[in-house]
């Protein structure tokens, strides 16, 4: 037994213990990612989750961990992951910046990069002296250093065409080169920006840019081992299918289990019946989602590109009735939502990310109709502000707002509005409905107004017949959704069609007010 004078003893409160535990956990780490990456070198998603799992080893030690980022990097670069090889190099970058603040030769360390994404951050700052970092000192942690690795970050982040988070790495890179007189860099960088916006400007005409397609992938049975009853979301290139993941998925695991273990898809998106499931197959369960944000979030995040990018919670629906039927008429066609979010944000160092947190909420029939009615005036305001405009699509759009028979499509929500089921609504619901029908009205005017200034001749008779839908449309539509300031308006203009929609027509296309449409829309301002 050690004497408490002995050189060897622990001192009450000594953060000795703790440090063991977390040195005996990250060499179980090391070991068992180790021992498993032959286990499983086919098999992209799991060798990246044991590399990452490394790299996570070694946080307290900068020069491991950028070993295996590298790795990672290399990986992605063979895969052609050019976005997840990006932000493996930025991570990268941030772990150097990090070990220079320590230095005194970084004011920011990787704070300086929440913008290019809030990852890096979270993973490489909090670097300590005390723990491995002996090795920043070296001739690998130094401002030419960092430089380089944000000039390869730029590059990668242009093969991925992430055109709009180059600047974000240039602003870093911009105080290197004016504190080194560097004109040539400077003009250098300058140039690349030049074409990558560029390419965002004929993207935003085109509005051909396909960033990736995501899916709720869970894993349920004891061949998958610790990811048994775990959820991931995976990004898949461009624009993947269902099937195409439920192929590539299926074949994976059939090759990497063997004829013996037998790979199901589970076909339901909603919660699983664990027990109702053979244990020792490998059951899959795969559904598309798509990213999930709130109106907060819609109005900070305007652009295409910023809907695409720092991703961390996606959704799925499933529609049902009360009855258990999965679908029904729109008086009782309901919709579950889930919302998941994952631990990180996408796009990231991997291409699947954990899920951890799961909701789930139900629309009623009526706030089903408004959703889908939103979305459709959504469409319709998208493709009028579009420059220059895409006609095939904005034609295929007015056809699905004006023609339809009486009662069907965007008609048949107005039956919430009927005095039958009127009554058993809140006026609150009514009222947003007949918003969200009067700015599907003035969107499909001013679609109509621009349809007719973009045709040719042979076209005019389609026109016109799409003309005459949306005036009886009106007609049906009008004494449901009017209120008083419109009645008003009619009896002064002598019109029996919807005024709003009229006037709209005489003062011809204002994109900020089809902005204030789609926005009043949805906050359901009357």
């Amino acid at each position: 037994m050690l004497s408490s004078s002995s050189p060897f003893s622990v001192s009450q409160g000594s953060a000795f213990p703790t440090e063991v535990a977390e040195l005996m956990k990250r060499l179980k780490t090391i070991l068992n990612a180790t021992s498993q990456m032959k286990a499983h070198q086919n098999d992209p998603e799991k060798l990246m989750d044991l590399h990452y799992s490394l790299a996570k080893s070694y946080s307290n030690s900068p020069e491991l961990r950028q070993t295996w980022l590298d790795s990672m990097t290399a990986l992605h670069l063979k895969a052609g992951n050019y976005s997840e090889a990006a932000h493996c190099s930025i991570h990268i970058a941030g772990l150097v910046a990090e070990c220079l603040k320590l230095q005194k030769e970084n004011a920011h360390g990787c704070a300086a990069f929440t913008h290019i994404s809030p990852n890096i951050e979270m993973e490489e700052r909090g670097m300590r002296e005390d723990k491995g970092t002996a090795g920043a000192e070296d001739h690998s942690y130094t401002q030419p250093n960092l430089v380089s690795l944000l000039e390869t970050s730029m590059d990668y982040f242009e093969q991925g065409q992430r055109y709009e988070v180059m600047s974000e790495v240039a602003k870093l890179l911009q105080p290197f080169y004016e504190d080194a007189r560097d004109s040539k860099s400077m003009m250098e960088m300058y140039g690349k920006l030049h074409q990558a916006y560029r390419k965002v400007v004929d993207i935003e005409e085109s509005g051909r840019r396909y960033l990736g397609t995501y899916f709720r992938v869970a894993f349920f049975g004891r061949p998958f081992g610790d990811d048994h009853e775990k959820q991931y979301i995976y990004k898949e290139p461009a624009v993947t299918t269902l099937a195409e993941i439920v192929l590539r998925l299926q074949k994976l695991y059939s090759r990497k289990f063997g004829p013996g273990t037998p790979v199901n898809i589970v076909q339901e998106s909603g919660r699983v019946d664990i027990e109702s499931l053979a244990s020792n197959h490998a059951n899959i369960q795969i559904t598309h989602v798509e990213p999930y944000f709130t109106e907060d979030m819609l109005q900070d995040r305007t652009s295409r590109f910023e809907r695409t990018n720092n991703l961390s919670r996606f959704v799925f629906e499933a529609p049902f009735t009360r009855g258990g039927k999965q679908q029904g008429d729109v008086t009782r066609q309901c919709m579950r939502k889930t919302v998941l979010t994952t631990s990180h944000w996408f796009p990231y160092i991997k291409k699947r990310i954990l899920v951890i947190h799961q909701e789930q909420f139900e629309l009623s029939p009526i706030e089903v109709a408004i959703e889908a009615m939103q979305r459709k005036t959504s469409d319709l305001v998208a493709q009028v502000q579009r420059s220059p405009p895409d006609l095939k699509r904005l034609q295929l759009l007015l056809q699905g707002c004006v023609s339809t028979q009486v009662n069907q499509g965007v008609q048949e929500y107005a039956v919430f509005l009927s005095q039958q089921h009127s009554s058993e609504l809140s006026s609150a619901q009514i009222s947003q409905l007949k918003t969200v029908y009067r700015s599907m009205m003035d969107a499909c005017q001013h679609s109509l107004d621009l349809n007719e200034s973009l045709i040719s001749t042979d076209q005019l008779l389609y026109h016109q017949d799409m003309k005459s839908k949306f005036q009886k449309m009106l007609t049906t539509l009008n004494p449901l959704i009017a209120d008083d300031s419109d009645n008003d308006d009619r009896v002064a203009h002598g019109s029996d069609t919807y005024p709003r929609a009229a006037r709209r027509s005489q003062v011809g296309l204002d994109p900020h007010r089809m902005s204030a449409i789609l926005f009043s829309s949805i906050s359901g301002a009357t």
